[in-house]
Order: C-alpha cells, then sequence, then structure tokens
C-alpha cells in the first residue's frame, strides 16, 4: 500500500468519526434516545469487525487483559453517553470542537501522573488551547451550558481512556488491535444495551432513523475503525493522529452544510487555536490514542 493511500484510509475514518453526530441528529429526529442508538451502534459494529478479526486468525484478549480491555469498553460507554446526550444540547461543530480537546487532556494527566516533563514549548502549546477553549466559549454559541459540560466531560473520559489504552498496549501478549477492539466495542454495547432498557428502549420510527442508526455503525464505526488501522500500519500512529485532527473540521463543516448549524468567526478563530496546538503536541512523543485508536473520540 503506498502511503497516498494510507493517508487517505485515515482521512476517511476521520470522515466516518467526523460525521457521527450528523448522523446522530437525523436519529434523534426519528424518535430514537441516544442509548438506543449508542446499543444498536455498538453492538452492529461489534458483529461487523468480530468476522474480520476470525479470518485474520487473531485472537481475543484473556484473563486480566480481556478484564481491561471490558474496562475500557465501559469508559466507551461513559464517553460516549456524554457526547451523544450533548448533541441534544448543542450543536455538532461545537461539540465535536469541545470532544476534541482530549489530547491536551491526556498531556495534562500525563503531566501529573509523573509520566512526561513539562518544558517550555510544552506550556506555550497548553495556554493556546486553553486560550482557543476561552475564545470559543466566550463567543455567540449554538448550545446549552449542560451540553457543553457534558461534551467536555466526554472529553475528560476519553483523555483517561487513552492512557489505560496506552498502558494494556505494552502488554506481552501480542493482541491484535482489532481484537481488543471487538471487546471494548462488545462491551460497550451491552452496557448502553442496559442503559437504554433502563431508561426505556426507543427505536427509530422511521427509515431515515434506520438509514442514520446503520450509517452510524456501518461507517462512523466499524469501517472507520478498519481504516484507522489499515492507514496506522502502513504510515505510522504518529502521523495518522496528526492527519485524525481533521476529524472535528468535517463535524463542523458537517453541521453547517447539512444542518444548517451556524459558526461565529469567534469559534472559528478558537477552534483554529486548539486544532494547532493539538496538532503540534501530537508531533511529540507522548501517549495518545496510537495505542488503541479504533475508538477514536467519536465520536
Amino acid at each position: 500500500m503506498s502511503d497516498r493511500r494510507a493517508v487517505a484510509l485515515v482521512l476517511l475514518s476521520a470522515a466516518g468519526f467526523g460525521s457521527s453526530a450528523v448522523f446522530a441528529k437525523a436519529a434523534y429526529a426519528s424518535g430514537v434516545n441516544p442509548s438506543t442508538m449508542l446499543a444498536l451502534r455498538f453492538v452492529i459494529a461489534a458483529m461487523l469487525l468480530l468476522p474480520l478479526v476470525w479470518l485474520g486468525g487473531w485472537r481475543l484478549p484473556r484473563g486480566r487483559l480481556l478484564a481491561g480491555y471490558m474496562l475500557m469498553g465501559l469508559m466507551y460507554t461513559a464517553q460516549s453517553q456524554g457526547y451523544f446526550n450533548a448533541l441534544m444540547y448543542a450543536s455538532s461543530g461545537l461539540c465535536g470542537m469541545l470532544l476534541y480537546v482530549y489530547p491536551v487532556l491526556v498531556t495534562i494527566l500525563a503531566l501529573a501522573l509523573g509520566w512526561e516533563k513539562l518544558d517550555r514549548r510544552m506550556l506555550v502549546l497548553m495556554a493556546l488551547a486553553i486560550a482557543g477553549m476561552a475564545i470559543t466559549l466566550g463567543g455567540k454559541l449554538q448550545g446549552q451550558p449542560i451540553g457543553i459540560a457534558l461534551a467536555l466531560m466526554a472529553a475528560g473520559v476519553y483523555a483517561v481512556y487513552i492512557l489505560f489504552g496506552n498502558s494494556l498496549s505494552k502488554s506481552r501478549e501480542n493482541i491484535h488491535p482489532l481484537a481488543a477492539c471487538v471487546v471494548i466495542l462488545g462491551t460497550a454495547g451491552l452496557s448502553n444495551t442496559a442503559i437504554a432498557l433502563w431508561q426505556g428502549v426507543a427505536l427509530p420510527g422511521t427509515p431515515t432513523g434506520w438509514l442514520a442508526v446503520s450509517a452510524i455503525a456501518l461507517f462512523s464505526t466499524a469501517i472507520a475503525i478498519a481504516a484507522f488501522f489499515a492507514g496506522v500500519a502502513q504510515i505510522g500512529a504518529a502521523k495518522a493522529s496528526i492527519i485524525s485532527t481533521f476529524e472535528p473540521v468535517i463535524t463542523m463543516a458537517f453541521g453547517v452544510t447539512m444542518l444548517k448549524e451556524t459558526v461565529s468567526g469567534t469559534q472559528l478563530l478558537g477552534g483554529a487555536m486548539v486544532l494547532a496546538a493539538v496538532v503540534l503536541l501530537a508531533q511529540r512523543p507522548a501517549p495518545k490514542a496510537a495505542a488503541m485508536p479504533g475508538v477514536q473520540a467519536s465520536a
């Protein structure tokens, strides 16, 4: 595979994750609630990826490693619940941008845990990201405070998820990332199903709603994960993680073109500052989504 094709696959993955918010809004319009949609999303995606794992001859994790990836599935449940509930109170572009501060939060947590040392360059990038957040949140927003809080909570949970996944990836057991993802997505599917049963199942009431849920499961999850891993295998995780910063841009573009959402100049400036900080932070050796990128912040 050429590098150009690998880059295209990573961009396809970013498009998949970035478009999930648009599909979610369409699903909500058909009467489905977030928990039911997420249950369908993760169960279908796990079932789609399982044959790939079987055909590849990759064994599923066992023992403590299995428990660790199941715990990641529960973390991903919390992250996805926060993000997709945030979409009910804020625009897709705002939610996507807020969620994508997770690399900055990963860095903050790594510093707090003593895994990284603070230098002048990192301090400047952190200040740039925080300033970008402040500018964005201080401008004219299409969102209620609860939506902003839920999106930021999702980013925080995802940052913990990334660091935990990074530690699991150092295991001596040779577990293929797709096999680990099947466990994570399967656990997320079961836990979201339990939440949906507790809250009350609300299935899509229209063919458009079912199409939107299917698109989230197929394009925004299964295909996005497979495409990302295929790209990483060729160009490496570091470069792929930088290319993936295109994801919130796609979310915002879809929101403007398909959902008729508006974006102010202030939001664009603040978002650009955050993305610049994220790209530059991704260019240094650090714990990031490279360990377990298959469930990248979508999202």
